[in-house]
């Protein structure tokens, strides 16, 4: 344990777990654990960013995009470059997926054609969770589901959140509960409630309910362009209509409303959300080129949310509110490694849109310019390229949000999910 112990957590759970099933045995007990978080508190993991493109040829591809916040974890980056093969292997991107994110699970979905049927379309889904930092993968009971619309902007909403039960130091986690909620879509606006279907890890089994809307919210929809879920403090948000969020605690089935910022422009959507050190943080790249208006980013976190204010009927914009961070001009930023980014963001009719925020560092945002991913850190004003998106042409304008896969301290167990214990070598 000792010689193990000090290791990464990736070279542990990817590497040295499997190496005999003796090693996998000592590292799959919670003492094990324990005494890894001892030796590693505080200690922030590289996070990727996983998202689908489209090549030269039309195919669907994955790509996974690692960072690293020190020279010491350059090692663990390289090293998470396993994941992509793992993934690529679970879910081919031309029959399934990758739909939502909580920390280090990943949700899949592949969907199956049924029979057409004018009268009632369905699909049948099936769904299945992955951990592929532990190699556990979870496949859920197939769902049969409302057909998507022609068009394919309105899609059904997705999300997975866990709940977790820790050992007596309160460090790790010794067992999980996940939920996965699906929203069907609707032609119209909801306007007193909608309905939702519900799996629950502890039955093993999809319930479908019906949510009453808060008593103060005059009706929504989901806006065109779907960004992935957000589980926080046991809510799962969506983006709704007039820049606001739609909250959903699957545990409780209550919902609540967050409004949107006070700076919120009109005619622009929110086209970010995410976690930034444990804070819910929004963006918005605003401005009319036919105004002379240079894009303007804007970025907000949430503060003084209230979980339990809002489960307790508070409604639409209770226990939070906004708080602007950055504001910034794209003509004000500078690229020295690439000056093209200079000239192209300067220019009237840009095209930039906010990936990823990254989640340890609040200066740090991800974009998506010209079929590259691009750093951008909001204190210097300066952007440099991460990384190049091999799609076609002109596509970047079609580019799927990422899903932030974050590993945690240790790898969150799967409830009556099986290790891949067959993979193993047969020598101990």
């Amino acid at each position: 344990m000792e010689i193990l112990a000090p290791l990464s957590l990736p070279t542990v759970v990817l590497h040295c777990k499997w190496v005999s099933k003796r090693w996998f045995s000592l590292i799959s007990t919670p003492c094990f654990a324990r005494r890894f978080i001892t030796l590693h508190p505080h200690v922030h993991h590289p996070f990727s960013l996983i998202f689908y493109y489209h090549d030269c040829h039309l195919n669907k591809r994955l790509l996974i995009t690692t960072t690293s916040e020190s020279e010491s974890e350059s090692e663990s980056e390289s090293e998470l470059k396993s994941l992509a093969a793992y993934l690529h292997n679970k879910c081919d991107p031309n029959t399934s997926s990758l739909v939502a994110s909580c920390n280090d699970l990943l949700l899949c979905r592949v969907q199956q054609d049924c029979p057409p049927n004018p009268i009632n379309p369905i699909n049948m889904v099936s769904y299945s969770i992955i951990n592929p930092i532990s190699r556990q993968c979870l496949a859920l009971p197939p769902r049969l589901v409302p057909r998507f619309p022609p068009h394919g902007f309105l899609d059904i909403r997705l999300g997975i959140i866990c709940s977790y039960d820790y050992n007596n130091d309160k460090q790790v986690q010794l067992s999980s509960s996940f939920r996965v909620v699906l929203i069907p879509w609707s032609r119209t606006k909801f306007t007193t409630q909608f309905k939702t279907h519900i799996f629950s890890s502890d039955t093993g089994e999809w319930s479908d309910s019906v949510v009453l809307c808060p008593p103060n919210l005059d009706g929504f929809y989901f806006t065109l362009i779907p960004l992935p879920s957000i589980p926080y403090k046991g809510f799962l948000f969506w983006c709704i209509n007039g820049g606001r969020l739609l909250g959903f605690d699957p545990y409780s089935s209550t919902c609540c409303v967050i409004e949107k910022p006070v700076q919120w422009e009109q005619g622009h959507n929110l086209d970010c959300l995410g976690l930034c050190h444990g804070n819910l943080r929004t963006s918005q790249v605003s401005g009319s080129p036919h105004c002379n208006e240079h894009p303007c980013l804007r970025i907000w976190d949430l503060m003084d949310f209230d979980n339990n204010n809002n489960n307790n009927g508070g409604g639409a914009g209770a226990g939070g509110k906004w708080c602007l961070k950055h504001e910034l001009y794209f003509n004000q930023m500078v690229s020295e490694k690439s000056p093209w980014l200079t000239q192209y963001v300067t220019r009237m009719f840009a095209s930039v849109s906010v990936l990823a925020f990254h989640p340890n560092d609040a200066n740090v945002v991800y974009l998506m310019i010209q079929s590259k991913v691009v750093l951008c850190n909001l204190q210097s004003r300066t952007l440099e390229v991460f990384c190049h998106v091999p799609q076609r042409e002109h596509a970047h304008y079609f580019t799927y949000h990422p899903l932030s896969f974050v590993l945690p301290s240790w790898p969150t167990p799967i409830p009556s999910a099986r290790d891949a214990i067959a993979d193993y070598p047969n020598s101990n």
